[in-house]
C-alpha cells in the first residue's frame, strides 16, 4: 500500500503535478489497493489532520508576513541595518543578512523574506555596483535564516507533526539561526573586501538614533513574537493574533502606509497562501497515517539496527535522504512525510524530537536555494534577472554556513536544546 502511494506520488510529481494533489492522489492510489481501508479514510485523516487550534498559527503568521511588507515595517528594518552595518565593506551585503535576521522573526517563511528583503535591496545592491548574481545568491541563502529564527512555520508544522512544544521548536532554532546569520555575515564582508564592492558613509550617532526611532515600533514586534511564544507568556497561536493586530495598527495609524481599502486584498493572499500550506498538510496527514498503519518507520529502525548500528552513520544516511529529497520537493511537503519515518529511527538511537526537528528545517531549507525547484532561488532570480544556475553558484560560499550548523545540529545536541532546556521546555 505505501510503495503504490510513493509509486503513484514521484510519477506524479516528476509529471509537473502540484504536490498537494500528487500526495492526495498518491494517498488515494494507496487506499485503493488496501483491504482494510475505505475512501471515507481520506476526508477523516485530511480533516483530523488540520482541525487544531495550534494550526491558527499558520495563517496568522503569514499575514504577519504580508503585513509587514505592506506597512513599510520592512522598509524601516532595512534602514536601521544599514545605519549599523551599512560602512563596513559589502555593507549592503551585511544588511541583506541582517534584515532577514529581523524579518525572520516576524513572517516565518524563507519565500516571504526572499520576495520583500529580495525586492527592496536586490536592486538598490546592484545600483551600488554589486554583481547582480551576489546579490540574488547571497537574498537567496540568508532568506533560510527566516525558517530558523522564531517564529518558523515549518518548525510550526513540524511540531505538530511531531507532538512536540511548538514554543519548544521556536526556541530551538534560536541558536541555528544566528549562527547562520552572523557565518554569513562573514563571508559576505570577506567576499566583499575581497571584490572592492563598495560600502555608505559612516553613520553619525544621530543618525542611528534617527534610524532606530524610525524602526523602534518595528523592532518591538520581532520581541514580541521571541519573548511571547519563548517564555511561555502565550501560545503560538495568541502571539500570531498579536502580530497580526499590532503590524496593521502599524500600518493603519503609525506610519499610515497601509489602507483599510487594501485588506480584503491583503486576506485574500494571505487566505490563499495559507490554503495551499493546509491543504498539503491535510494530505501528508493521510500519506503519514498510512506509513504508519504498515509499520515503515519500525522496518526502518529494525533495518538499521541489522545493517548499521550506528547514530552517525544513520544521520549521514538520513540527511543525504532528506537533502536530495528537498532538492525535488519544497520544504513543508517533503518534512511532513519524511518526520514521522525518520523520526521513530533517531528517537530508537537516543536523538531528541526536538534536535532532529532542527536538522531536519536546516537540511531542508538549504533545498529552497538549490535547483531544480528552489522557491526561494527562482524569486530571486526573478528579481535579480539572472539564471538560477549562476545564483546558484554564488549561494554556494553563504549555504556553506547553512551546511555548518546542520553539523553542529547532529553532532552537539546543546546547539538546540540548550535555550530550550534554559526556558524548562526539556
Amino acid at each position: 500500500m505505501t510503495l503504490i502511494c510513493m509509486v503513484v506520488f514521484f510519477i506524479l510529481l516528476f509529471l509537473g503535478t502540484p504536490i498537494a494533489f500528487a500526495l492526495g492522489l498518491g494517498a488515494v492510489a494507496g487506499i485503493l489497493h488496501s483491504d482494510f481501508l475505505d475512501l471515507i479514510t481520506l476526508p477523516q485523516k485530511m480533516l483530523g489532520g488540520i482541525n487544531s487550534f495550534s494550526m491558527i498559527a499558520v495563517p496568522l503568521y503569514i499575514m504577519a508576513g504580508n503585513l509587514c511588507g505592506e506597512t513599510g515595517l520592512a522598509k524601516r528594518l532595512v534602514r536601521f541595518c544599514s545605519s549599523l552595518v551599512g560602512h563596513i565593506p559589502g555593507g549592503t551585503g551585511l544588511v541583506n543578512v541582517l534584515a532577514s535576521m529581523f524579518f525572520g522573526g516576524i513572517s516565518g517563511s524563507a519565500v516571504a523574506d526572499t520576495a520583500a528583503i529580495g525586492g527592496m535591496l536586490i536592486p538598490a545592491m546592484e545600483e551600488e555596483g554589486y554583481d547582480a548574481e551576489f546579490a540574488g545568491g547571497i537574498t537567496c541563502a540568508s532568506s533560510t535564516i527566516g525558517i530558523l529564527i522564531p517564529p518558523s512555520i515549518p518548525q510550526c508544522l513540524y511540531a505538530l507533526t511531531a507532538g512536540v512544544s511548538i514554543g519548544a521548536m521556536f526556541m530551538a532554532g534560536l541558536i541555528p539561526g544566528l549562527f547562520v546569520g552572523f557565518a554569513q555575515m562573514v563571508i559576505a564582508w570577506f567576499i566583499s573586501k575581497k571584490k572592492g564592492y563598495p560600502c555608505h558613509p559612516k553613520a553619525s550617532r544621530q543618525e542611528r538614533w534617527q534610524a532606530f526611532k524610525e524602526s523602534a515600533l518595528s523592532l518591538v514586534l520581532p520581541l514580541i513574537i521571541l519573548l511571547g511564544s519563548g517564555l511561555g507568556i502565550a501560545t503560538a497561536t495568541e502571539v500570531g493574533c498579536v502580530a497580526v493586530l499590532y503590524a496593521l495598527f502599524l500600518g493603519l495609524f503609525v506610519y499610515k502606509e497601509f489602507k483599510l481599502r487594501d485588506l480584503p486584498g491583503l486576506i485574500i493572499r494571505s487566505a490563499k497562501t495559507t490554503a495551499v500550506a493546509l491543504l498539503t498538510v491535510a494530505v501528508a496527514t493521510t500519506v503519514s497515517y498510512i506509513i504508519n498503519m504498515e509499520q515503515i518507520p519500525a522496518m526502518i529502525v529494525q533495518f538499521f539496527e541489522t545493517y548499521c548500528n550506528s547514530l552517525p552513520l544513520i544521520l549521514i544516511l538520513i540527511n543525504l535522504v532528506l537533502f536530495l529529497v528537498g532538492c525535488v520537493m519544497d520544504l513543508v511537503p517533503a518534512m511532513l512525510l519524511f518526520a514521522p519515518i525518520f523520526l521513530p529511527v533517531v528517537e530508537a538511537y537516543g536523538m531528541s524530537a526536538i534536535q532532529f526537528g532542527c536538522m531536519m528545517t536546516v537540511n531542508l531549507g538549504i533545498g529552497l536555494c538549490t535547483p531544480p525547484v528552489g522557491n526561494c532561488l527562482f524569486i530571486a532570480s526573478g528579481i535579480a534577472e539572472r539564471d538560477i544556475f549562476k545564483l546558484f553558484k554564488a549561494a554556494l560560499p553563504f549555504l556553506a554556513c547553512n551546511v555548518a550548523s546542520l553539523v553542529l545540529c547532529c553532532v552537539w545536541e546543546p546547539f538546540t536544546t540548550f535555550i530550550p532546556h534554559l526556558l524548562g521546555y526539556i
